[in-house]
């Protein structure tokens, strides 16, 4: 879990640099024309040089120019988007979430149930069929104290209104590889599910910010011995979910 943890920052860290948008040095001229692109070499007062989008390259004395700003880099036309709303095509997104609950006993309904806490990164990679509707596969990693899990869920989303800032509700439910501390192999997984509603925040022309709050299940089975058999046990986890992330 402690890896997990140490790659969490790692996350956030990436999230902030993808959402910004990127920007240009825009020079206007005092004829009323303008240049867009970067600024390689500034004499205040005698030139500058220019590199333009196209990669030519200019100098421009200053006595021409009448003002330099920095402007955010024009969004090309995307059939995939419609009023800065994705409606259409490939759709990835990915997040960090935390669990608490309760993991039942061996037997649910005489042994005390055990406390749970979990830290997943999750990844969709599917598509968005409309403004309202996504469908995907979710994959990553689901870390507890003694346990793993290797997810593969299918994921549906439906987003309330055709918003970049919208609500929305998500469902999945697939199986989990999964092994414990101690324990051989990877077959201590299970079934898994996910319910929950959540909130979408448009933070640049392209990248939204995602919260949400479930219920989650997952299986796990473990090894037991009875009259000297051993076998494969299996129980059941109940969890809260909150989960943050970031569509792309």
């Amino acid at each position: 879990m402690r890896r997990l943890l140490f790659l969490i920052p790692l996350f956030f860290s990436t999230i902030q640099v993808s959402s910004q948008n990127k920007q240009d040095d825009v020079i206007y001229l005092n004829n009323g024309s303008f240049l867009r692109g970067t600024i390689v070499k500034l004499d205040p007062g005698i030139m500058l040089r220019i590199v333009l989008a196209r990669r030519d390259t200019l100098v421009i004395a200053m006595a021409d120019v009448n003002e330099i700003r920095k402007e955010d880099v024009p969004v090309e036309s995307d059939r995939n988007y419609d009023e800065g709303v994705k409606s259409q095509g490939y759709t990835f997104m990915a997040d960090v979430g935390f669990g608490l609950g309760k993991l039942e006993g061996m037997d649910r309904y005489m042994d005390p149930a055990e406390s749970q806490f979990s830290v997943a990164l999750s990844l969709f990679n599917g598509f968005t069929i409309t403004p309202y509707v996504q469908l995907g596969l979710n994959t990553g990693i689901e870390v507890w104290s003694k346990r793993a899990f290797l997810p593969i869920r299918v994921d549906f989303r439906a987003n309330f209104i055709k918003s970049g800032n919208t609500p929305f509700a998500y469902l999945d439910a697939g199986y989990s590889v999964g092994w414990r501390t101690g324990e051989p192999g990877m077959n201590l997984g299970g079934a898994t599910a996910g319910i929950g509603l959540g909130a979408k925040f448009r933070v640049a022309s392209r990248h939204a910010m995602l919260l949400s709050l479930g219920y989650r299940f997952q299986q796990t089975r473990e090894w037991v011995e009875s009259n000297c058999v051993r076998s494969l046990a299996t129980r059941d986890a109940h969890l809260i979910s909150f989960r943050i992330g970031m569509m792309f």
